[in-house]
C-alpha cells in the first residue's frame, strides 16, 4: 500500500518541480540534477533499504535515499551500516481527501495570487513582497504539495494554511480528490491542522560525495 501512495506522490513531485525519473534494476530514482543531490533514490518497500543503502553509497554523484516506513529506527540503522548519511530522520509521508479542505482568507493586508504553468502555484503578498507560497501538481485524481513555504517575517499568521486552502481548492477544480505530500518536522503541525494523516514516517539519508 505504501509503495503505491510513493509512487503516485513521486508522480506530483516530478511534475511540480519539471524532473524526470526512471526505474534502475527495479528501483525508482529521480533526476533532480542539483550540485548537492544528483539523484534521489526513493524506496517502495523499506524492506529495500539495506540494499539501496549500499547502491547510493557506491554512486560517485551526491546522491540521496528517500525510505518511507512504519520501522524509522530499523531503516536508521540498515541505511547507516550501507553507508550513508542520515540528514532527516523524522519527515512524515502524509494524505488527506481534499473534500472539505479547511479554507481561510488572507489576513488584512496581504493578497493571494494563483498561477497555473501548468502546476498550480500560490503567492500570497504584502506590498509585493511574497510572504508565503506554494505549489501543487495535478496528476489524474492526485494533488501532491511541494515547497510551502512562509518567510520567516510572516509566520504565526495563518498564511501557510491560507496557501493549502488555495492550492487545495484549485486541486479540486482540477479533478483531484486526493491530496500526497512529504512533511519536514516543522510542517507536520499545519498539516495535522488541516486534517491531513500520517501514512507513515519518512527517513531521508545522503551519500558522502561532496557536491
Amino acid at each position: 500500500m505504501i509503495g503505491e501512495l510513493v509512487e503516485r506522490w513521486h508522480r506530483g513531485w516530478i511534475a511540480a518541480d519539471g524532473l524526470t525519473s526512471e526505474y534502475r534494476d527495479g528501483y525508482l530514482v529521480v533526476h533532480v540534477n542539483r550540485s548537492h543531490r544528483v539523484f534521489e533514490w526513493i524506496a517502495t518497500d523499506d524492506a529495500e533499504a539495506g540494499a539501496l543503502a549500499g547502491i547510493v553509497a557506491a554512486t560517485k554523484e551526491p546522491s540521496w535515499l528517500s525510505v518511507p516506513t512504519h520501522s524509522p529506527a530499523k531503516v536508521i540503522a540498515e541505511i547507516e551500516a550501507g553507508g550513508l548519511v542520515v540528514a532527516r530522520p523524522d519527515e512524515t509521508f502524509m494524505r488527506r481527501t481534499l473534500a472539505g479542505h479547511p479554507f481561510s482568507d488572507p489576513p488584512e493586508g496581504y493578497t493571494v495570487e494563483v498561477t497555473r504553468n501548468p502546476v498550480l502555484g500560490v503567492q500570497v503578498l504584502a506590498n509585493g513582497e511574497v510572504a508565503a507560497s506554494g505549489l501543487m501538481a495535478v496528476v489524474g485524481e492526485d494533488a501532491v504539495a511541494h515547497r510551502i513555504e512562509t518567510a520567516e517575517a510572516h509566520r504565526r499568521r495563518g498564511l501557510g494554511s491560507v496557501v493549502m486552502g488555495v492550492l487545495v481548492r484549485e486541486a479540486v477544480a482540477d479533478g483531484a480528490t486526493t491530496g500526497l505530500l512529504f512533511s519536514s518536522t516543522t510542517g507536520v503541525h499545519l498539516y495535522r491542522s488541516l486534517g491531513w494523516e500520517k501514512i507513515s514516517d519518512l527517513v531521508v539519508a545522503r551519500n558522502d560525495v561532496s557536491a
